[in-house]
């Protein structure tokens, strides 16, 4: 969730700038110096003669980014008894630079800090330095503290301000404290001049955490619309499928195969699987062929029996042989060979049929074995094959539930046999 912090080296980099401004540049501005002073308060912003042929010494040094070299210099000076406020807060500041520049991190937030505690720094500098030291505290993962210098800056800015509100949204997750986050959030996104993805995020999040699904829709829909991604989208149509709109589920997802966001096999089975509960089996079809051609579904017996379904339910019945066959070669039982089967009698193949039942036979462990025999007579009897029909619905009678409907098939056969020998006769 730290995504929109700065780095710490940056932010030390931007606490260097103010200490430069603060230390050379307000010295060195007589009239802008005083037009703060008489505006604000008597506080003196220029350093000491002392201090200050030490600060021109201690900038070299940084520089050439010789910070161990400076802060030699820097860290006495900040012991000095008998010191100026404002050298003694911009001391405390480029000590908080080098520090930092040296990866001392817990040193240079106490350095800043007693930066702060002396309280002898411009208005600007204050505010700035709060607001940096807010976002290395977010980085220690020190929310409290972190919140207690943004709200600080903010109750000392001149406007509104919305990325402020986002840190302390952040330090808000961070604590897990959803309700308050959520109050930051909202506030942080309202005050976005223009939509900012990372506000809208951590507005989702929060919508979601605290329950709200209209809300969380809501925000999903303008980052699908502002910055359409595979996880919005993805997650906008689980959204709609939760509140049960599953047309504006499938029409999003439809979006985003159009996009070519859905790139997984489970997403692509999926949107197949909605099109079949919507009863559009064939551009479900369209999806699973090429998935299987592109290699992003895997060829195997569930995978193939999809497609296999899709095209079974689009009455594409010659066009569902091959992958409901090759799916039943692949198949631990014998059940898709029984399907396949019916599939042959649905176009009268009976030679074919005969084929898959003996194979779904041979492979066993089938789920309905009597219909299976029951449909093995039928081909052979279909076929004129009397004598293997009749041991087919032979061995289909000693099933409970298919003993009726073989009786009569073996009458069938018993009238073809009487038939055939007054022919012969």
């Amino acid at each position: 969730m730290m995504n929109g912090q700065t780095n710490p080296k940056t932010i030390l980099r931007l606490l260097t700038i103010i200490a430069v401004v603060s230390l050379l540049v307000l010295s060195g501005a007589g009239p802008l110096a005083a037009a703060e002073k008489k505006k604000k308060s008597p506080k003196n912003f220029i350093p000491s003669a002392a201090v200050g042929k030490k600060l021109v010494k201690i900038q070299e040094l940084m520089e050439a980014e010789q910070f161990a070299e400076a802060l030699a210099i820097v860290e006495p000076l900040t012991q000095k008894k008998r010191i100026k406020k404002f050298d003694k807060a911009t001391l405390y500041m480029l000590q908080g630079y080098n520090l930092g520049a040296l990866e001392r991190y817990d040193e240079t937030l106490a350095a800043f800090e007693n930066a702060l505690a002396v309280d002898y720094l411009p208005d600007s500098a204050t505010q700035q330095l709060k607001y940096n030291l807010g976002q290395l505290y977010l980085g220690q993962q020190d929310y409290d503290r972190a919140i207690a210098l943004f709200e600080d800056w903010l109750a000392n800015a001149p406007k509104p301000d919305a990325q402020a509100r986002f840190m302390i949204t952040i330090a808000y997750v961070g604590k897990e404290d959803w309700p308050s986050a959520l109050q930051w959030a909202r506030k942080s996104v309202e005050l976005s001049p223009s939509p900012v993805e990372n506000r809208l995020r951590l507005q989702l999040a929060a919508e979601f955490q605290n329950g709200n699904i209209p809300e969380t829709i809501e925000v999903l829909k303008t980052l699908a619309t502002l910055f359409p991604k595979k996880d919005y989208y993805v997650q906008l149509a689980a959204g709609y499928s939760n509140i049960g709109q599953e047309e504006d589920a499938l029409a999003l997802l439809e979006l985003a195969y159009t996009l070519d966001f859905l790139d997984r096999e489970r997403e692509l089975t999926a949107l197949t699987q909605r099109y079949l509960y919507h009863d559009l089996p064939w551009p479900g079809a369209k999806v699973m062929k090429r998935g299987l051609k592109d290699g992003v579904i895997e060829d195997n017996s569930e995978n193939l029996e999809l497609y296999a379904n899709s095209l079974l339910h689009a009455r594409e019945y010659d066009l569902a042989i091959d992958p409901l066959r090759d799916a039943a070669e692949a198949a631990e039982n014998g059940d898709l060979y029984h399907r396949l089967a019916q599939v042959h009698i649905e176009v009268e193949n009976w030679n074919k049929a005969r084929g898959a039942l003996e194979s779904a036979l041979n492979k066993g462990d089938l789920r309905d074995e009597g219909s299976v025999l029951l449909l093995l007579g039928i081909a052979n009897f279909n076929e004129d094959r009397l004598d293997s029909a009749r041991k087919a619905f032979e061995r289909a009678a000693k099933n409970e539930k298919q003993a009726d409907s073989a009786e009569k098939w073996l009458n069938h056969v018993e009238a073809a046999e009487l038939q055939a020998n007054a022919n012969q006769g």
